[in-house]
């Protein structure tokens, strides 16, 4: 899963920007996620959901066609990417906002070390636009969790992401990204190199085949351990 940030102050087109990215990036094949930062709480006080949590409810769920999760605390955003694939598997997150984060983003304004292009959303014409989407194809990367394999070639996890920025590593990506296991403790993700993720997932196999069960077909595990 690669992740880029749209980056920009108000009123510079945002959310038209990543409203056009999810409908190019869909229509090349790819199944996309986002994550839209606010300073403010998401509520919705005329509904039952709302007076759920007046009275006093922790967490509020929806459930039906659409499920959604309402906390009252404000979640680490590492914490919130490493859950998404655990619910569902997506090719692109595009987060809007989050600009202090080292993902590699796009620009509406103000422009920072990270960002691999600054465009006018609301005068980008087809053929920039499409050249848009074959550089977020090339230059954007998953999360990056400091773990500095070397397996890209890059001394640094650092140094690779300010490679894929600049354009010197467009056929390169991170080895290291969740494929066969994750872990978390305490909630924040701890990187794992292809070696360790192939051991744990063939271990917890080979324990859970071992188990009476119904199931016949292993797709996913999931162990919370406390």
């Amino acid at each position: 899963m690669k992740i880029l940030s749209i980056i920009g102050t108000k009123g510079t087109g945002k959310t038209t920007l990543v409203t056009k990215l999810i409908k190019g990036l869909t229509n090349k094949g790819y199944k996309i996620g986002t994550i839209k930062h606010a300073h403010g709480r998401f509520d919705f006080p005329s509904k039952d959901t709302g007076r759920h949590r007046k009275a006093g409810a922790k967490i509020v769920i929806g459930a039906g066609k659409e499920t959604f999760f309402l906390s009252p605390k404000e979640k680490n955003i590492k914490w919130i990417i490493s859950t998404i694939p655990i619910i569902e598997e997506i090719d692109f997150l595009i987060i809007e906002g989050f600009k202090k984060m080292e993902f590699a983003n796009i620009s509406t304004s103000i422009e920072n070390e990270f960002t691999i292009k600054k465009v006018d959303p609301f005068s980008l014409t087809d053929e920039e636009f499409n050249k848009l989407l074959q550089l977020i194809e090339k230059r954007t990367y998953g999360l990056l969790l400091g773990l500095n394999c070397g397996k890209c070639g890059f001394e640094s996890c650092k140094e690779f992401a300010q490679a894929k920025i600049r354009g010197d590593a467009d056929d390169i990506n991170c080895k290291s990204q969740f494929k066969k296991a994750m872990l978390r403790i305490n909630g924040n993700p701890i990187p794992l190199n292809p070696f360790v993720q192939k051991i744990m997932s063939k271990t917890i196999k080979g324990m859970v085949e071992s188990l009476q069960r119904e199931e016949t077909e292993i797709n996913k595990i999931e162990i919370i351990i406390k």
